[in-house]
């Protein structure tokens, strides 16, 4: 599988499983009409272009975390573990972790 290939597998498979895990967020805190109250979700994981052989997988966090959370980190780092275990091939191509807060979605 080329890069591109890989990165969307990631993508589809990252974005099931924060779904499948109701994205880390308590049922008292989510409100569906606003994706601001999810804790942690996917925006996308593409080839980074300035970074050859690079994926670059961009995660938004809601209004109850902040960049540099550790909760934030944990998160995304169990989800990054599961694609690695589900998807063994993203494992040959290097990483590139962004985060966003949805306020600025």
């Amino acid at each position: 599988m080329d890069i591109a290939q890989v990165a969307e597998t990631a993508e589809k498979f990252l974005q099931d499983y924060l779904e499948s895990h109701h994205h880390f967020t308590p049922d008292e805190e989510l409100d569906v009409d606003d994706p601001s109250t999810l804790r942690v979700f996917l925006s996308r994981a593409v080839p980074r272009s300035s970074q050859p052989g690079t994926i670059m997988y961009a995660f938004v966090y809601g209004r109850k975390l902040r960049e540099g959370d550790p909760e934030l980190k944990k998160r995304v780092d169990q989800s990054m573990e599961a694609l690695k275990q589900a998807h063994p091939e993203v494992n040959q191509f290097k990483t590139h972790i962004t985060y966003r807060s949805s306020a600025g979605a």
